[in-house]
């Protein structure tokens, strides 16, 4: 995205990616590959690829986030204790991300954290007054071991709040007017529209959202020896899936919960500590396959202290549930 002459009002424009060079930029990077990928290159805002030499970095940011619809904000690991000569950068009124933020926060538009490096969501108590609206954002989640699969859903995410005539897969007004056309042709022959098979593909999507919901029980064997029972209650609504799901029988709620054709996924989070270590987040991604009554579950687990390799597990419906 070119970033707008000083005199000039930018368009609409897409968005925006705030993140801190020295934590997140390799994220960042790989990020605005995949969202240019879909969005274009004009869509996408990164300060280090975006701002003319000799512009005002502040002028032509806060410019650009008056014109995108969506700040996605990348939180890694230090992004929240980054420090500068014993100052934490947060706590600097001058900090870049910190007023990339505050101007978003203040514009109005939508502002989505994004975690990465298996980085935990900062709470209110722990960002400068200014920002503490950024904690109570729903945040998302973009793990290594699910990368591909994540910026599809966050693409998802993204996508309604572009305007409906600049979203990705929009057909071309010709395409459209001509459809029209065409069908104001057929009606003008008396035909009715009626497109078999519709009505079945929705019944069975009902059927099987209600054949998914409810309380499910595994015996999961982990790679360090434990076993444990681990319960799953599942709601599913509308494509989306939530509840919770247990992870050494603790219920961790869902995120991201989504039905795909018959595959059920969604991620949890907990913490690993080892010895009085800090804790570090971990990451748990499940996948499961309703097959015979069952759900068939690839669990991967990451961003934690150690690596632990996918478990599988069968899941069965508890009496009753």
């Amino acid at each position: 995205m070119q970033a707008c002459p000083v005199m000039e009002v930018c368009p609409m424009s897409g968005v925006f990616i705030s993140y801190r060079r020295d934590d997140q930029a390799g994220f960042a990077g790989r990020l605005a590959d995949a969202l240019v990928s879909t969005f274009g290159a004009d869509n996408v805002f990164r300060d280090i690829e975006d701002i003319h030499p000799g512009e005002d970095f502040v002028v032509a940011i806060e410019k650009q986030l008056v014109a995108v619809e969506v700040m996605l904000v990348m939180i890694g690991p230090a992004w929240l204790t980054a420090s500068r000569n014993g100052t934490r950068r947060l706590d600097e009124p001058d900090d870049f991300v910190r007023r990339e933020i505050e101007a978003g926060l203040k514009s109005g538009k939508a502002v989505l954290p994004v975690l990465v490096g298996g980085a935990a969501m900062p709470a209110e108590k722990d960002l400068p007054p200014a920002m503490a609206a950024l904690a109570r954002r729903q945040s998302f989640i973009l793990s290594d071991i699910g990368w591909t699969s994540d910026v599809t859903r966050l693409v998802e995410v993204i996508k309604p709040y572009f305007p409906a005539s600049r979203r990705p897969g929009q057909r071309s007004r010709l395409f459209w007017g001509l459809a029209a056309v065409a069908m104001i042709g057929l009606l003008a022959v008396g035909l009715k529209g009626n497109w078999p098979g519709r009505e079945a593909d929705g019944q069975v999507a009902t059927e099987l959202a209600q054949s998914l919901s409810g309380r499910w029980l595994a015996t999961v064997k982990y790679d360090w020896g434990a076993e444990h029972a681990e319960r799953f209650e599942l709601r599913l609504e509308n494509g989306e899936v939530h509840g919770t799901a247990s992870y050494l029988r603790v219920a961790r709620t869902i995120e991201q919960g989504v039905l795909k054709g018959e595959q059920v996924s969604f991620v949890t989070r907990s913490q690993e500590v080892v010895g009085d270590g800090p804790g570090r987040e971990v990451i748990h991604r499940y996948r499961a396959t309703l097959k015979a009554g069952e759900l068939h579950f690839v669990q991967e687990s990451g961003g934690g202290l150690s690596v632990h390799p996918p478990v599988q597990f069968v899941a069965r419906r508890v009496a009753g549930g």
